[in-house]
């Protein structure tokens, strides 16, 4: 994790420095379906266009993790942060999770398929020797059929995942680098009112 400070408040200047880092994902629904996504308020008919366009609390997940291929990489460029404490980014170090997980509960998390839209994976995968995460509980309970033991499950890695996480206010100009891999993230509530604004960019490096 990098936090960059006074960096450039335009989608330009964050989409040519991430060039230089990675390859950025491109979609039809970030800013001229390029790279970088305006996270802020956002509604159509009275209902936000997505949790991230909401001002929803966001809990701890993994960002597009029902793509064929997940971007290993994220940047958010804080334009506008919201008032007073709201809108804090939450974030928890898989390395962190591994200190608390015996070998039993990491091979079954390394074994068990969750589904992800039309993907199964597994919470945890070894890729080149080394530990990586996926987990977004409202992809996964939006496309499953859960039973109530499966949602206990998920009830003990939030309340996990939540007890090892930490909080980080960003400022105007900050740009705060982490992966997408190795790390879950999300944020606080926000007034509806808000002007919070972040510019999103998601990217895979090597």
């Amino acid at each position: 994790m990098v936090i960059i400070k006074g960096f450039p408040l335009h989608d330009d200047a964050l989409q040519s420095f991430i060039n230089r880092l990675g390859i950025a994902l491109n979609e039809k629904r970030n800013s001229n379906g390029k790279a970088v996504f305006d996270v802020k308020i956002a509604r159509y008919n009275n209902f936000f266009t997505s949790i991230a366009n909401s001002n929803l609390a966001f809990p701890l997940h993994t960002d597009c993790a029902d793509f064929d291929s997940i971007p290993n990489t994220i940047g958010l460029l804080c334009v506008e942060p919201a008032s007073e404490e709201q809108g804090t980014n939450n974030f928890m170090f898989l390395s962190s999770l591994l200190k608390h997980l015996s070998e039993d509960e990491k091979q079954k998390l390394l074994n068990k398929k969750w589904k992800f839209r039309n993907q199964e994976r597994s919470i945890l995968k070894i890729e080149n020797g080394s530990y990586t995460i996926c987990y977004d509980r409202i992809t996964m309970e939006s496309f499953s059929k859960l039973n109530k033991s499966e949602i206990e499950e998920l009830n003990n890695f939030d309340k996990l995942f939540k007890h090892l996480a930490f909080n980080i206010r960003l400022e105007k100009g900050d740009l705060i680098l982490f992966r997408n891999d190795l790390m879950l993230h999300g944020r606080s509530a926000i007034d509806i009112n808000s002007n919070r604004l972040l510019k999103r960019i998601r990217f895979t490096i090597n």
